[in-house]
């Protein structure tokens, strides 16, 4: 073997240690904790890898994530395999954005994520949460990381397709980033300033993570579609917001042939309590039984009072953007979870009964966020800071990379909070990537403008600046093309 193959390997080896590091640290919660993180609904996405029966209120295609699990007889697979695809995703991000230093760049940014974000809180869990963030990543890097190999963004293709399908918000969230991406390739054919996303990639993983959906459902069941649910969730909301009961008020003197009617004045005063709770929901055939019903209040709310729906959604997609917390509901699951544990992993059970989750009436997360979520407010804060000084700079990789994040923190917060219901944990999900985007571009700009322009009569100096690297080549084959024409 030559010198150079041997260095080669050799710097590869250590690539490769640097991500299982980097992954480590992501599964660092989960090893603390003793065992895979749980959530009432991980109950639900483990059956369905098992059984490949359809819940209502659940999509199925996580049951892919979940059934990675199988063959190892345990569910430490799910959340090592998520880790994994969060320290990869950081690699290709840092590796496609920035110009030296890479490898302690990307270790520091590794370590700076495990300690001051919720993100190995959100990779331990068995749940789709996680992907949410990688759908985001993935997506940026596809139309802002063409310094990086083509191979390596065509692998990227497949991950964003499954980060997508594993969430019906995911879907909303993509989509709407899709149409976004559009808007900046329009406006950046009339503006140098707009950084210019390339499109080839991003659209077919989108599209390819839309489709998963339809199809596994259908080759499940043979029925291609996207949500059971139905409206049932939209119904819960309006509950919630007064919005339902306020249109029973209205209807229901006049003889509207709606169950509800009966129970208007007794209604739960939050989506979780009618949803889940021993409430009128359940009496009158729950998640099946309420599904016409559900259609028609919502519809016949969104046209009789579509102010206060406006009204609402606003207010909803605010909280939503307020509610960062790590750790919403990761109580303790032995009731909750056992049978289906003592069922599907029964070698498991040990480590999950005596996980932290667990024991001494579950973990206590009011120190981890008395520091995280400073930081993770303090970071947005400063996403729309360094949004406007890259643009300044006419850094467009950082404008575009920070465009894209504060669009997903919006989307997200709409389609979870003023379509679905605010919670801690679906801001959460996504939230870290602020502190990763801020600290991006603020190391580019540092490395970009820090670098000694030459002087009259000197070599201009190699540029390691990723995109810099591709103009500059550009460049100087245009300038031999026309030093070649002169010659002619």
């Amino acid at each position: 073997m030559t010198a150079g193959a041997s260095q080669v390997l050799h710097w590869r080896g250590w690539r490769v240690l640097s991500v299982a590091l980097v992954a480590l640290m992501f599964l660092g919660a989960a090893i603390w904790n003793g065992y895979p993180l749980v959530y009432f609904d991980s109950e639900d996405y483990v059956e369905m890898a098992f059984t490949w029966q359809p819940i209502i209120f659940r999509i199925m295609t996580y049951g892919l994530v979940t059934a990675l699990a199988r063959p190892f007889d345990t569910l430490w697979v799910i959340p090592v395999f998520q880790a994994l695809l969060a320290a990869w995703l950081l690699h290709e991000a840092v590796w496609g954005w920035i110009a030296r230093w890479r490898p302690q760049v990307y270790f520091v940014l590794g370590v700076m994520l495990a300690l001051a974000t919720g993100l190995p809180w959100v990779v331990a869990q068995v749940m789709a949460d996680a992907y949410a963030g990688f759908t985001i990543l993935g997506i940026a890097i596809l139309a802002f990381g063409a310094a990086l190999p083509l191979w390596r963004r065509l692998l990227l293709i497949p991950v964003v397709g499954l980060s997508i399908c594993v969430h019906m918000t995911h879907v909303a969230v993509a989509c709407g980033l899709v149409l976004v991406l559009v808007a900046v390739w329009v406006l950046a054919r009339f503006s140098l300033r707009m950084p210019r996303p390339r499109l080839a990639l991003v659209v077919p993983a989108v599209a390819l993570g839309v489709l998963l959906v339809p199809a596994t459902h259908y080759l499940a069941t043979g029925r291609a579609f996207f949500s059971a649910s139905g409206q049932v969730l939209q119904l819960a909301l309006f509950v919630q917001d007064g919005l339902a009961q306020k249109y029973l008020d209205e209807v229901c003197p006049q003889g509207a042939p709606l169950r509800l009617c009966e129970y208007k004045d007794v209604l739960p005063h939050t989506a979780d309590e009618f949803l889940w709770g021993p409430s009128v929901f359940q009496q009158l055939g729950g998640w099946e039984g309420m599904q016409d019903e559900a259609a028609t209040i919502v519809k016949g709310a969104i046209a009789t009072f579509p102010w206060d729906l406006a009204k609402a959604m606003a207010a909803n997609t605010v909280t939503q953007l307020e509610l960062i917390a790590t750790g919403e509901d990761l109580v303790p699951m032995s009731w909750h979870f056992v049978k289906t544990q003592l069922r599907r992993y029964p070698d498991d059970f040990r480590s999950f009964r005596y996980a932290m989750q667990q024991r001494h009436g579950g973990i206590d997360f009011e120190l981890l966020n008395q520091v995280q979520v400073p930081i993770a407010q303090a970071a947005q804060l400063a996403a729309l800071v360094m949004l406007a000084v890259a643009w300044k700079r006419r850094d467009r990789i950082s404008t575009g990379l920070l465009i894209v994040v504060i669009v997903a923190f919006l989307g997200n917060a709409f389609v979870c909070g003023a379509l679905s219901n605010p919670h801690d944990r679906y801001q959460n999900r996504v939230v870290w990537l602020a502190l990763f985007a801020v600290s991006i571009t603020a190391i580019r700009l540092d490395q970009r403008f820090t670098t000694k322009r030459p002087s009259a009569g000197e070599r201009r100096p190699v540029l390691d600046y990723p995109e810099q690297q591709n103009q500059s080549q550009h460049q100087d084959g245009a300038r031999a093309g026309q030093a070649q024409d002169t010659a002619q």
